[in-house]
């Protein structure tokens, strides 16, 4: 999965915007919601896989987050806005 994520996540892009295929079957029969913000962020979180791993390998930053959302850092800077 480390090697091969980004071209999940272009392949899943292409899916949805062309074809508006949203479901991904897995080798196991699950059944996913091929969406960065809610399948992938739900379990991982920006930081501590997305950057840690750009960081890593010296990839710069990507142009996902000018579509998508980090459901994290939303609910942190909620919280901290709020009296």
């Amino acid at each position: 999965m480390r090697a091969a994520h980004m071209q999940m996540l272009i392949q899943w892009r292409e899916d949805v915007v062309r074809y508006g295929d949203r479901r991904f079957v897995a080798f196991n029969g699950k059944v996913y919601e091929k969406s960065l913000t809610r399948t992938c962020l739900g379990c991982h979180s920006k930081q501590q896989f997305c950057d840690r791993c750009h960081a890593y390998s010296g990839v710069s930053g990507p142009y996902c987050w000018n579509c998508h959302s980090d459901p994290q850092s939303l609910a942190r800077s909620t919280t901290r806005s709020t009296p």
